[in-house]
């Protein structure tokens, strides 16, 4: 009797035992439970992608505009560097001339002077020998005869006239030569990168010889130089000295375009607009202009 009853209590414990891991097992881990959904991604909407747009058209345009730009200060430069080599062309030719007339100037006072060196010696002996004769012969001699002998004597006296018309003319040379030589240092220290000391001779150049056919270009490279320094308001001012003072039409439009960039590195574009307008309506032929329209068309551009 035992033995059964033990039997179905083992059967009824195994029974319970195998009801509760069948019932452990089909539960899910909690894990599994706690994983969130994945986000939704963020809707685009149309007036999203036009404003995307606009901005990058916007960009497009200023970078364009920049360009346009940069090609003008190219073409600028390029221009302002002919400009300078044409210059340094025809420095070299008067340099040149220059030389040759001192050399011309050194050997023409020599000759002059061996010349009339003989000649007078033989009339001062002829003088004495002709003056003691007449003062013993002249109570007896009539006054008349004792006229014509001086007026010979003028005659000699008309040689030494050249030589005096021939010293002014020598003394002019040296002052031109002179400028041209104040001028070639000035564009060389120029041209080396000394704008300071440039500076400062192009404007004793032009204080000293202020109708000189280049004074007009010294007075523009004292505004570049101050322009290179990046003193623009200074080199304004020079830049529209060669507008008030001279009428050369290269150096004036020059100076004008100048003026404009100057200004719009100052900021103001409303006067470089009008610099450059006046350069297109002054001087419409000249490669100032040209290099005006191209500058007023790359800011039109960049207004719109």
């Amino acid at each position: 009797m035992v033995s059964r009853s033990a039997r179905a209590l083992f059967y009824g414990v195994a029974a319970t035992l195998l009801t509760g891991c069948a019932s452990g097992s089909g539960t899910p881990p909690p894990k599994e439970r706690a994983v969130p959904p994945a986000p939704e991604p963020p809707k685009v909407t149309l007036t999203d992608v036009k404003s995307t747009q606009d901005a990058q058209a916007q960009e497009i345009a200023r970078l364009g505009a920049e360009l346009k730009a940069q090609d003008a200060q190219q073409s600028f430069l390029v221009a302002e560097l002919k400009t300078l080599s044409e210059q340094v062309a025809k420095l070299k030719a008067s340099l040149e001339e220059a030389e040759s007339a001192v050399r011309s100037m050194r050997a023409t006072p020599v000759a002059p002077e061996s010349r009339p060196a003989a000649p007078p010696a033989p009339p001062p002996g002829s003088a004495p020998a002709i003056v003691t004769p007449p003062p013993a012969a002249a109570p007896p001699a009539a006054a008349a005869p004792a006229v014509p002998a001086p007026s010979a004597a003028p005659t000699p006296s008309a040689p030494p006239a050249p030589p005096s018309t021939a010293t002014p003319t020598a003394a002019a040379a040296p002052r031109n030569l002179e400028a041209e030589r104040m001028f070639a240092g000035a564009l060389a220290r120029f041209r080396a990168g000394d704008d300071g000391q440039a500076a400062l001779e192009f404007t004793e150049f032009v204080s000293q010889y202020p109708t000189h056919p280049q004074a007009a270009a010294a007075q523009n490279y004292i505004g570049d130089a101050y322009y290179r320094q990046r003193d623009y308001r200074q080199a304004a001012t020079e830049f529209q000295k060669t507008v008030d003072t001279y009428t050369q039409p290269t150096a004036v439009s020059e100076a004008l375009l100048k003026i404009g960039l100057c200004q719009r590195s100052l900021g103001d574009m409303a006067s470089a607009r009008a610099a450059w307008e006046r350069v297109v309506k002054d001087f419409p032929r000249t490669d100032a202009a040209r290099q005006a329209r191209t500058l007023l068309a790359a800011k039109s551009g960049s207004g719109r």
